[in-house]
């Protein structure tokens, strides 16, 4: 598997209540080009994690997260602001909102506090694009099960780049999109709703 193969698979969906964060810019939220920006934003970390050791597998974007960044579970925020991440370097990558300040957000804030700088983990979605209940495109909604299995081949995909890595499943969702797949990973809580001391516990296993 190359990048330039999953690439081609992440620009090429549309769905209803979906936005393809690599395929499609908002001018009511992003900066012109945005995603062609966050496809590079995603080149960029996946070269910086090309040597990790387990793949930790979320549910999907959320509208302040990877929505913008490009990266699961990663804000802007923690990307280029004032809690830029060390491993992140300066001027590597670029922000895409329109908002003043960088976008952060709440789960990502957690995976990091508790990775604590570590590069050894790399980061999925099971269902890698921004879903959104209908009308709002601000909200986050839980891909349906129809969505999760139609972006299965990505999820392959993804993991055929971490071949001899371990695979962990952030709740319920990515659970059972690895298990349609055929990959035996791991649960751990995920973050939100009040799941991050489980979250925390669950890394601390690995």
């Amino acid at each position: 598997m190359t990048l330039t193969t999953l690439f081609t698979a992440l620009c090429a969906y549309h769905g209803p209540n979906v936005f393809n964060q690599y395929a499609s810019v908002d001018p009511a939220y992003d900066i012109p080009g945005a995603d062609g920006i966050r496809l590079e934003n995603l080149k960029a970390y996946l070269k910086i994690f090309s040597r990790a050791k387990v793949v930790l597998v979320g549910e999907a974007p959320s509208f302040h997260g990877c929505r913008f960044s490009g990266i699961p579970f990663m804000s802007e925020e923690l990307l280029m602001g004032q809690r830029r991440l060390t491993w992140a370097g300066e001027g590597v990558f670029r922000r895409t909102s329109i908002r003043p300040r960088p976008m952060s957000e709440h789960s990502a804030s957690i995976v990091w506090e508790t990775f604590a700088g570590r590069t050894d983990i790399v980061l999925w979605n099971a269902f890698p694009w921004h879903t959104f209940k209908q009308g709002a495109p601000e909200t986050n909604r839980r891909p349906t099960r129809d969505e999760v299995l139609r972006s299965a081949d990505v999820l392959n995909i993804f993991l055929g780049l971490f071949p001899e890595c371990k695979v962990l499943a952030v709740g319920r969702t990515a659970e059972s999109a690895l298990d349609a797949v055929g990959v035996p990973a791991s649960y751990i809580r995920h973050p939100a709703m009040g799941g991050k001391r489980a979250f925390m516990e669950g890394i601390a296993r690995i």
